[in-house]
C-alpha cells in the first residue's frame, strides 16, 4: 500500500469517501461512483493560451458548479480529490514528459486565513502526490481584490492589475511551470499570473484547470 493509499484509508474511516456529485459513499480509493461518471461530461481539452497551452477537464456548469463551490466554501474532500485526480487524468493525457513544478493560483493572505485553507493549495497537494510533480508556492496575491464574476473582461483585468507578486523566483528558473486554477471564465487571471512569473526566467508555463466557461468562440479553439 502507498503512503497515498494509506491516507486514504485513514481518512475513509472516520470521513466516509463520497461520490462528488450525488453523495453517495463510495469505495475508499474511487473518485466518483459508477452512475454520476457515467453521465459526467468530461473534455479535457487543451487550447492555445498565453505562450503554452491552457487544460480543462470539463466545462463550467450546473453539475461541475456543485463541485467547484463545495471544494471552495465547504473544504469537502471528496470534492477536492475529484478534482485532483481528473486534472492528473488530464495532464498525463497530454504530457510525455510532466511540468517541472505545480504553482497554484493564490489567495489573498487574509482570506486565506478567515477561510482555514486554500483550495487551490489543497487541489495541488493532491496532485502532487498523483503525480510526483512538485508544488512550488512562488506567486502570493499581495491585495485584495474585487469579486470577479461580475465583471467583464476589461474590468477583470484593471482589477487584477499587480495583485501578484513572484515570492521565489530562483525555484522556477529553467523551470516548466504548471499553474493550477479550479475555474477559468475570461482567463483575466492565469494572464496577470503569467505576467507575474516572466521575471522568473522560467522555460515554460501551461495552465490546468478543473473546469471553464466556454463561449462560442472558444469551441473552434479547443484541441489546439
Amino acid at each position: 500500500m502507498t503512503k497515498y493509499e494509506l491516507k486514504r484509508t485513514l481518512l475513509d474511516v472516520f470521513f466516509p469517501n463520497r461520490c462528488p456529485v450525488c453523495n453517495k459513499v463510495i469505495g475508499r480509493m474511487d473518485y466518483i461512483c459508477k452512475e454520476c461518471g457515467e453521465e459526467f461530461e468530461y473534455s479535457y481539452t487543451a487550447q492555445k493560451f498565453c505562450t503554452g497551452r491552457l487544460l480543462c477537464v470539463c466545462r463550467y456548469d450546473d453539475k461541475s458548479s456543485r463541485i467547484v463551490l463545495g471544494a471552495k466554501r465547504n473544504r469537502d474532500g471528496s470534492k477536492l480529490s475529484f478534482m485532483a485526480y481528473t486534472l492528473m487524468k488530464c495532464i498525463t493525457q497530454h504530457y510525455d514528459t510532466l511540468p517541472d513544478v505545480l504553482v497554484p493560483v493564490p489567495m489573498y493572505s487574509s482570506d486565506k486565513r478567515k477561510k482555514g485553507y486554500s483550495h487551490t493549495e489543497k487541489i495541488c497537494a493532491e496532485l502532487s502526490e498523483l503525480t510526483g510533480i512538485p508544488v512550488v508556492k512562488a506567486v502570493e496575491k499581495i491585495r485584495r481584490t474585487k469579486e470577479q464574476k461580475s465583471l467583464k473582461r476589461k474590468d477583470r483585468l484593471d482589477n487584477l492589475k499587480g495583485s501578484f507578486a513572484l515570492s521565489d523566483a530562483k525555484a522556477l528558473s529553467g523551470k516548466h511551470i504548471l499553474v493550477v486554477d479550479d475555474v477559468s471564465t475570461t482567463g483575466a487571471t492565469l494572464e496577470e499570473v503569467f505576467r507575474t512569473l516572466l521575471p522568473s526566467e522560467c522555460d515554460a508555463v501551461d495552465f490546468a484547470v478543473f473546469a471553464r466557461t466556454v463561449n462560442k468562440n472558444d469551441k473552434n479553439k479547443e484541441n489546439a
